[in-house]
């Protein structure tokens, strides 16, 4: 992280301690998102306000299986017969949840894993397109080709007004999502910005969109923090609210505290 990043995460800890928010405007920009939610234009070609779905519990108390030596294959086979039994066009990965597949040593610092999620997977098959929730530029992207990271990735910055502006990101993309795209490149709410990659060039994962908002990019670029260790969590979870606050889905979408 770089040094005035990390002297930010540092305020956010002292904050926290001291009872506080960590992130001093959070407050501000979650009521903004609650407040004009029903502008928001729907981010997959199904209204996930009423669309049947299947919600999935990928923790370690869960019977589902993802990511780690798993294979993608199956498990997507196994996925895409478990929402047509369902007549359920899309999945769902739940926010805040403690996620056995992120034990590794991959997910690790300081002996503590990033384990609790932080953004909602959507899980279609891949090429499913992906449209801008609201209008934003570009801050940046990349491929991140590293087994079961987020493959080709977007963020937008949005500043719809004065005195607000957050990040949206887009992970598990296809290669050709990239194409054309630069620093600035504007995107208008309800345009197509992307598409869902496929195994392997999506880290590896079942076809999915992982979706996160964020409050602060922490001289990040390209990539970010998908999931957050335990430990922290107060922290992270004033940096990157829930996403269900753009897609509002009616379903419980949020893991409890404990992750389960």
């Amino acid at each position: 992280m770089p040094i005035r990043a990390a002297k930010r995460f540092q305020n956010y800890q002292d904050r926290l301690a001291a009872g506080q928010e960590p992130v001093p405007n959070a407050e501000m920009l979650r009521q903004w998102l609650v407040e004009n939610a029903d502008t928001f234009s729907p981010v997959l070609e199904w209204d996930l306000k009423t669309c049947a779905k299947i919600v999935y519990d990928f923790s370690a108390t869960g019977d589902v299986v993802i990511g780690g030596t798993s294979d993608p294959a199956r498990q997507t086979e196994i996925m895409w017969q478990q929402l047509a039994k369902a007549n359920a066009p899309v999945g769902v990965g739940r926010y805040r949840e403690d996620r056995i597949c992120y034990q590794s040593d991959q997910f690790k610092n300081d002996g503590e894993a990033r384990s609790q999620h932080l953004g909602i997977d959507l899980f279609a098959p891949a090429s499913t397109p992906v449209f801008a929730p609201l209008d934003g530029v570009v801050h940046s992207f990349a491929d991140n080709n590293l087994h079961l990271d987020y493959g080709p990735t977007i963020i937008l910055q949005h500043q719809p007004e004065e005195g607000v502006m957050f990040y949206t990101l887009y992970g598990h993309l296809s290669r050709d999502s990239l194409d054309g795209l630069y620093k600035g490149k504007e995107f208008s709410a309800g345009e197509i910005l992307c598409r869902f990659g496929d195994f392997p060039i999506n880290g590896d994962w079942i076809p999915h969109l992982h979706f996160q908002v964020i409050f602060d990019m922490l001289g990040r670029e390209g990539d970010y923090f998908g999931a957050a260790k335990p430990s922290e969590w107060d922290i992270w979870a004033s940096i990157c609210p829930d996403p269900n606050l753009i897609l509002q889905m009616s379903e419980n979408v949020v893991a409890t505290r404990e992750g389960v």
